[in-house]
């Protein structure tokens, strides 16, 4: 007699990983806030939170080559045409996209974090510029890192980018145990880079290595240009989004108290983890969905949204 095993879909298995890498997340995020406080103490932690609001704008550092390339992956896969062509123009875009931002970055942190962290001159004195330039270089090394896990999820194996996304929290977690245990004193700049530093780090290590495999590979202009043109819309989608979700910490770092800024943190990290919940269906899906449609499989298509 032969038992049939139960054959769970991968779009499922992708989205139950990314669950349980948010709330991994999530739980290193919030456990982080007493031990950021304790080592930093309030004031100080409230100019941590602000800065962490950059993350989010340092998200389009990529100018949409992520989505674009996750999208022309999937669409290669359903014609079972090689990709390969086009992860490294991608890749090779992105690199002069964190060029152009570094030097962007550079030329305007000193306006840019005058106005936004002016209420805390009194404790930053000079060193607000390097902060802010130094946090929007840490962050920006998670945006394009993240076309890591853009290229994994379009590969159908999203589970592993879950994987390296909460390793790379929990290892910024134990840096942050260490110093505290340690009694090691820190300011903002090294507690930020502790934190979050190696969630960039490890997803361009895996961009550097998909790179070397990819050394051999030809690319053409058609490559470089296909790749352009399907950005150009992500980036301007997310550059809106941007603009409409995350000015709220334009307003925080002006009106609100150091306390209510780190209440306000706290708020906003138990949301995101609810909020979680739809991102990581519609991550898991967008890949699936988008074979399905140059399949043109309609039928099983609007089966799978309606799961």
């Amino acid at each position: 007699m032969k038992v049939q095993l139960l054959k769970i879909p991968s779009h499922l298995i992708v989205a139950g990983s990314s669950w349980l890498s948010k709330i991994i997340i999530a739980g290193v995020q919030l456990a982080s806030i007493s031990y950021l406080i304790s080592i930093l103490g309030e004031e100080k932690y409230a100019i941590f939170s602000l800065l962490t609001g950059l993350l989010v704008w340092c998200s389009a550092v990529d100018f949409g080559i992520g989505t674009g390339l996750q999208n022309y992956i999937s669409e290669c896969r359903a014609k079972n045409k090689s990709y390969d062509a086009y992860i490294k123009s991608a890749l090779h875009l992105s690199f002069i996209a964190i060029i152009f931002f570094i030097a962007l970055f550079y030329v305007f942190s000193g306006v840019i974090s005058a106005k936004y962290l002016s209420s805390f001159h009194e404790i930053l004195q000079d060193k607000t510029r390097m902060l802010f330039f130094t946090s929007c270089l840490v962050f920006s090394s998670i945006g394009i890192g993240a076309i890591a896990y853009k290229i994994l999820f379009a590969e159908l194996v999203g589970w592993k980018a879950n994987l390296l996304n909460a390793l790379s929290y929990m290892i910024g977690m134990l840096g942050l145990l260490y110093i505290y245990y340690r009694g090691i004193s820190v300011d903002i700049k090294l507690s930020l880079i502790v934190l979050y530093l190696p969630v960039g780090m490890i997803s361009l290590c895996y961009i550097v290595y998909r790179y070397i495999k990819l050394y051999h590979v030809k690319t053409t202009k058609s490559h470089y240009i296909a790749i352009l043109r399907r950005s150009s819309g992500f980036f301007l989608f997310t550059l809106l989004s941007i603009v409409v979700l995350q000015t709220d910490y334009m307003v925080i770092s002006q009106r609100l108290t150091p306390a209510d800024i780190v209440q306000y943190t706290v708020t906003m990290k138990i949301f995101g983890l609810v909020f979680f919940i739809y991102t990581a269906i519609l991550q898991a899906l967008w890949p699936i969905c988008a074979e399905l449609r140059v399949k043109q499989q309609w039928k099983k298509l609007n089966k799978m949204i309606g799961v």
